[in-house]
């Protein structure tokens, strides 16, 4: 009953209405950037119309455009750009981009036996990512004129029909087999790794807001608590100070737990609004490749690759995730104890943000497995970094990693717990400080201007 009354208090204390709308707020916030994300990257990316500034009358141009519509997935939109002050005429005509067609391009192909140019004018109103894959999806168009223009050549040359014209533009069939878990499936590497990235994604994500929000909100309800001297009558009080501690731990696990839910729903909701489109694109293109011959589709592969995810891994996943929470906290109790204002938790949380970030960016961008020995070993010496390979371990059979990191994850925290309670359980909770002066310089136990006897 005790600890009831106590975990009551202190989820009293982190979970105010005021942090409640705060969480509401951030996943508001993240889905309405999602959709605007979204929004912006489905115009960039939409090449169902496109502008043409067609200089060339012959009848060679004109098939070529014409095939280019012929599906109905692409509708050309004629404009007359005068001149060569791009610039000028792109706004005249209120367009950002134009394919520019040169009087002498069919000519060039077919009379003189040259490459014939071919223009593309782009404005770039700005530096975001929007701007680029406007113009990257313009890119695909031209492509598109290319290829038909390469059909056209072949047809009116050599009296090919299409049969034969596909026959010569692709002599070979790319057959793929990727090998994984020594097994093989008959997929694209590009292809599953890029499933494999959209599924395990997530993870990291969810680890580092986990810790970095755990440990912020513990380390400020100590410090706060020692400010106020408000812990010193807690500890008084007739409950066990190992309960005291338990009852702090559980409260902020589930606050983290809460927040965390809150923002990480916000940024799938972030994540799926603004690469919506693109995500399509790619299960469209696998699909197709699947439907197209013999290869599998992503989910078959991976099953088949032994890849697919249990509900036995997504546990062990679990375990793993709450001992790093576990190791957070731990850690932040013992920084949070030697706080003596907000400046010192400041200061304070650096080496958990330290400590978490440096992995998550490693692993994020790097294959452990390359990596030196003397480096996995330094890396694998950060607790959490077990945490952010957990998920490919188990998707790639490695339980030995798994196992071994988990281990490791125990031991660590139960010597941070074992100096938690130690530091609780002894009067070193009340003499132990870290202060930052206005100078911005570490004070040690006393503050700027004290002395002992005026301690």
């Amino acid at each position: 009953m005790k600890f009831g009354n106590l975990l009551k208090k202190e989820l009293g204390e982190l979970i105010t209405p005021q942090a409640i709308v705060s969480m509401v707020f951030v996943l508001v916030l993240f889905v309405f950037m999602g959709q605007i994300m979204g929004t912006a990257m489905e115009e960039s990316m939409d090449t169902s119309t496109i502008t043409v500034c067609n200089r060339d009358d012959s009848d060679f141009t004109k098939s070529v455009l014409d095939k280019v519509t012929k599906d109905g997935s692409v509708t050309i939109d004629y404009v007359d750009i005068q001149g060569e002050d791009y610039a000028a005429e792109l706004e005249r005509l209120d367009i950002k981009n134009s394919v520019i067609i040169p009087e002498d391009y069919g000519d060039s192909i077919l009379v003189n036996k040259e490459p014939a140019d071919i223009l593309f004018v782009s404005t770039v109103s700005t530096g975001g990512f929007s701007s680029s894959m406007s113009s990257l999806s313009a890119g695909d168009v031209i492509s598109s004129i290319q290829d038909v223009s390469t059909d056209e050549i072949l047809l009116r040359t050599y009296g090919l029909d299409d049969s034969e014209i596909e026959r010569v533009k692709t002599p070979v069939n790319l057959i793929e087999y990727t090998v994984a878990n020594g097994k093989t499936a008959r997929i694209s590497s590009t292809a599953l790794q890029a499933m494999m990235m959209m599924q395990s994604m997530i993870a990291p994500f969810v680890i580092f807001f986990l810790l970095l929000m755990a440990a912020q909100m513990i380390m400020t309800a100590i410090s706060t608590e020692k400010i106020d001297k408000t812990l010193e009558t807690l500890l008084s009080t007739p409950v066990s100070r190992l309960t005291v501690l338990m009852s702090k731990m559980t409260a902020a696990v589930i606050s983290a737990l809460l927040n965390a839910l809150f923002m990480m729903v916000g940024f799938f909701f972030y994540m799926t609004g603004m690469m919506g489109s693109a995500a399509e694109q790619i299960t469209g293109s696998m699909d197709a490749a699947a439907s197209a011959g013999e290869a599998l589709s992503s989910a078959q592969a991976m099953a088949e690759l032994g890849l697919a995810l249990s509900p036995v891994s997504y546990l062990l996943f679990g375990l793993q995730l709450f001992l790093t929470v576990a190791i957070g906290l731990a850690v932040s109790l013992i920084l949070g104890a030697m706080a003596t204002d907000v400046k010192s938790v400041q200061t304070l949380t650096m080496p958990i943000m330290i400590a978490v970030m440096i992995p998550f960016f490693i692993t994020m961008f790097l294959d452990m497995s390359e990596m030196s020995t003397v480096f996995k070993a330094i890396m694998f010496l950060i607790p959490f970094t077990h945490s952010y390979t957990a998920l490919t371990n188990l998707m790639n059979g490695d339980m030995l990693m798994y196992w071994g990191g988990l281990v490791y994850q125990i031991v660590f925290f139960c010597v941070c717990m074992f100096l938690a309670v130690r530091m609780f359980t002894t009067d070193k909770l009340f003499t132990m400080s870290f202060a930052v002066n206005n100078n911005g310089k570490k004070g040690g136990r006393f503050g700027k201007n004290q002395t002992p006897h005026e301690e």
